[in-house]
């Protein structure tokens, strides 16, 4: 980077480094590996700072969501067929109780295994649950039975009157991650809709560092289906999204087979794919210029305010959103108090 290490930044923190190098290193208060990982650490901010794009090291490049599901199938193959998984970061924390994410996303080309649901019911609600294809259905029997030690099924439906009685198995299915939860869709009395959602969706929630794992289909799927299930998993993150966070919303993603190499999704087509836009960046991007000079031109022309920011790709436009919306809504505000 030229003219870098001549800046007085630099010298400052090259000076910092051979000091704890040389000087604390010698006390024993520091190791050498460290002064060396704090020079490095320091030069990556002051770049960035100075608007130079640097590539940290042991990052793995963006790859194109086209071309990394060949690049995941050429790694090494297992003996049985891999499950794909997606972990995408969040811009949440999910310690506080409006950040704390958790739901069913319901996969359109299915989850590619068979999976076992168990329904907590009685009367009417029992009888369709039975037309829907659960694995077994019951009530406080059924209860009575996984308090013994019963446990072949993978998923659990209740209506909200068992919810009662389910509490005397709460110890056996929550560490499971089986526990019906209303967040989720699994207590209610639609059981034809609940039964077919985890039959071919999949229950996710959000660990401490924001981060959410969701599988979504097999090594044998095609490319196809597994970008559709994959875009299903994105709109329903999007939809979850808790008021007051910040841009970006998905900080990365990322995706990989069983037991084997992750592949970093580029960060554009990901939110693309969030917004339903599909991945055509050349197609979106003239679209969107040429709404924006008509806008600017005329903007009585189009209907701004039905248009929402976090649609759009381009950081101008968006910005210029934002700051409409703003504007509205201190307007809203002065006319009310008038």
């Amino acid at each position: 980077f030229p003219g870098f290490f001549s800046s007085s930044w630099s010298r400052t923190i090259s000076a910092m480094a051979v000091f704890l190098r040389r000087v604390v290193g010698q006390l024993g208060g520091i190791s050498p590996q460290h002064a060396n990982g704090f020079l490095r650490t320091a030069s990556y901010f002051v770049l960035q700072q100075r608007g130079v794009k640097v590539q940290v090291e042991g990052r793995k490049p963006p790859t194109l969501i086209t071309e990394a599901m060949p690049a995941i199938r050429s790694f090494t193959k297992r003996n049985f067929d891999q499950t794909i998984e997606v972990a995408v970061r969040l811009n949440i924390d999910p310690r506080k109780q409006d950040q704390a994410m958790r739901g069913l996303a319901v996969l359109p080309k299915g989850t590619g295994r068979n999976v076992r649901v168990a329904v907590f019911a009685t009367g009417p609600a029992a009888e369709e649950a039975k037309k829907a294809g659960a694995t077994i259905v019951g009530g406080n029997e059924l209860v009575d039975q996984v308090k013994g030690g019963f446990m072949e099924f993978d998923r659990c439906v209740a209506t909200p009157a068992m919810m009662q009685s389910l509490s005397k198995i709460a110890r056996i299915l929550g560490p499971r991650g089986m526990m019906p939860n209303p967040k989720v869709g699994t207590v209610t009395e639609n059981m034809t809709e609940a039964i077919g959602g985890l039959m071919s969706g999949v229950t996710f929630k959000a660990e401490k560092a924001g981060i959410v794992h969701v599988a979504i289909g097999k090594m044998s799927f095609p490319d196809e289906d597994l970008l559709a299930n994959l875009e299903a998993v994105l709109k329903v993150l999007v939809s979850l999204r808790p008021k007051g966070i910040k841009e970006p919303y998905i900080r990365s993603c990322y995706m990989s087979a069983a037991m084997s190499e992750s592949v970093r999704l580029d960060p554009e087509e990901v939110a693309m794919l969030a917004t339903g836009r599909g991945l055509d960046k050349d197609a979106q991007r003239e679209e969107e210029k040429q709404a924006a000079r008509t806008g600017w031109v005329d903007k009585a022309a189009l209907d701004w305010d039905s248009v929402d920011p976090q649609t759009v790709v381009s950081k101008k436009l968006r910005r210029y959103l934002e700051e409409r919306r703003k504007l509205a809504a201190k307007r809203q505000e002065q006319e009310a108090t008038a």
